[in-house]
């Protein structure tokens, strides 16, 4: 089995210091030991994140320095974003 680890954080992008504050983070036990993918990390979120439950992030996401990334403006607030970064974490 392996652990998938969901971070979500949270961005103004008009803010002056441009920080991410972390609001959540979520652990995904997966019954496989294959390498996590875009697609899958994309299924992962949508299955355990309604808010990020779009046809994108199902099909994939996108590889950052930090892991698996999906992005999504917060409803009625367009100067903020939110941000799942999804890493598969290290087996002990």
């Amino acid at each position: 089995m392996s652990v998938v680890k969901i971070r979500i954080y949270r961005q103004n992008i008009r803010s002056a210091n441009n920080e991410k504050k972390l609001i959540k983070t979520s652990f995904v036990t997966l019954n496989s030991e294959k390498k996590l993918t875009a697609k899958k990390a994309g299924q992962i979120l949508a299955n355990n994140f309604s808010d990020f439950d779009r046809l994108n992030a199902r099909n994939g996401l996108q590889k950052s320095e930090e892991g698996f990334l999906a992005m999504r403006p917060v409803e009625n607030e367009i100067h903020i974003w939110e941000y799942a970064i999804i890493t598969e974490e290290e087996k002990e």
